[in-house]
């Protein structure tokens, strides 16, 4: 789905780190082909080592069309 509404990954760049009722979130924002900021979302929960992804979403213009 994301391939198709805005092309391939080109690159990322780390936005910003919060810490959000028990949860580590991460903010990136990536470029694509047909999109040049998209803002993905990724969330640890806080204290668990393994760093396992308890979410992750992708936001663009683009993608809520």
């Amino acid at each position: 789905m994301l391939e198709s509404k805005i092309g391939k990954y080109i690159s990322k760049t780390p936005a910003k780190v919060t810490e959000e009722q028990g949860y580590i979130v991460v903010y990136f924002d990536a470029q694509y082909e047909r999109e040049d900021v998209v803002t993905v979302k990724v969330v640890f929960e806080k204290g668990d080592e393994t760093y396992k992804v308890q979410g992750l979403w992708f936001d663009s213009p683009k993608l809520r069309e």
